[in-house]
């Protein structure tokens, strides 16, 4: 790791005038402030904040590492949910978001080493598998809405195939039977989730579930795929027996039904029951009708992985390196009604 002396060494100063230049001391000129951060700069000096730290008393912090989470609606509740359990904790956190950039991603790293943290806490956009393959990171990960195939961390998960459980099982017991699908990416891992959850629901009801009622609501790779979910729900809905009520992937998706429906002057609930999942209540209470739909429960993942988080101690193996699924809970509104 670098260090002040090899800055000052460099430049033709002494460490104490690096030390006033990365510390933002005015008492230096601009002439030697340029020379120092051109340095500084090239070589990726990270300031000892560790240090700082113990000096001040202060309880070591946590990072917080993300991919593209802190530009993505609603799922920064994660870190409002690490947060306030890190706070309980007298804690801080150190916060950083790659954006998908491995440069960036391990500049990260270094930050959280120069920091000393005592952990991180790691999140992703979307459910999915995780790996780490450098010997330097962090033996306290929390992996927070992803999992580690090696089961390596103790990873805090929504329940997908609870809440696609869920949204069927709110729809039969309504009375619904033919119920269409308009699911997510197929390969994304929460869409296998929740329509293992949904046809669970169905079997359990002594009902089938109608395969070519479940339709991608999204075309090309995961990232760069687009919405679909109009033209898919138009044609399901334009069939002679179409179906009484739609699962929707998430409540984007939703937004796409309730367009359908109208422009095939269909009405919502009387005509159609839709159901959305997320509960991106911009979009939820935002439609009229106001959306039914399973939420994702970003804040308690954080918090939840956060408290684990304390709980760690040099090994992570063992009851530690565990799936923990927070539920995703139902939340009704208007959207739906009984079949009559």
């Amino acid at each position: 790791m670098v260090t002040l002396r090899d800055i000052a060494n460099e430049v033709g100063v002494s460490a104490k005038t690096v030390s006033r230049v990365v510390n933002h001391d005015p008492a230096v000129s601009d002439a030697t402030r340029d020379a120092v951060m051109a340095v500084v700069r090239r070589r990726r000096y990270l300031p000892d904040n560790a240090a700082k730290a113990m000096r001040a008393d202060v309880a070591p912090a946590v990072g917080f590492i993300a991919d593209r989470i802190t530009t993505t609606p609603f799922s920064v509740d994660i870190i409002r949910g690490a947060q306030a359990a890190l706070k309980a904790q007298s804690r801080s956190m150190v916060i950083m978001d790659h954006e998908g950039d491995r440069d960036t991603e391990e500049t990260s790293w270094q930050m959280f080493r120069s920091y000393n943290v005592s952990g991180v806490i790691y999140a992703t956009m979307f459910h999915r598998p995780v790996e780490f393959d450098q010997p330097a990171y962090f033996r306290n990960i929390v992996l927070a809405n992803c999992y580690s195939m090696k089961r390596n961390h103790p990873s805090v998960l929504p329940d997908d195939e609870g809440g696609g459980y869920r949204q069927a099982r709110h729809l039969i017991e309504l009375g619904h039977r033919r119920i269409g699908a308009i699911t997510l990416n197929p390969a994304i891992r929460a869409t296998v989730l929740r329509g293992g959850g949904y046809r669970s629901a169905f079997a359990e009801a002594g009902l089938s579930f109608d395969p070519s009622l479940e339709v991608p609501g999204s075309r090309g790779p995961v990232g760069n795929d687009h919405m679909i979910a109009t033209e898919v729900a138009t044609a399901m809905l334009s069939q002679k027996d179409r179906p009484t009520a739609i699962i929707c992937g998430n409540d984007q998706t939703a937004v796409q039904v309730y367009a359908a429906a109208a422009n095939l002057g269909l009405s919502i609930p009387d005509d159609l029951s839709v159901i959305g999942f997320d509960d991106m209540q911009v979009i939820s209470t935002t439609l009229r009708p106001m959306l039914t739909s399973v939420a994702l429960p970003y804040f308690d993942i954080g918090r939840i992985a956060a408290e684990v988080m304390a709980m760690l101690g040099e090994e992570t193996e063992g009851p530690m390196a565990r799936q923990i699924l927070v539920p995703c809970p139902l939340v009704e509104r208007k959207s739906c009604r009984p079949l009559v």
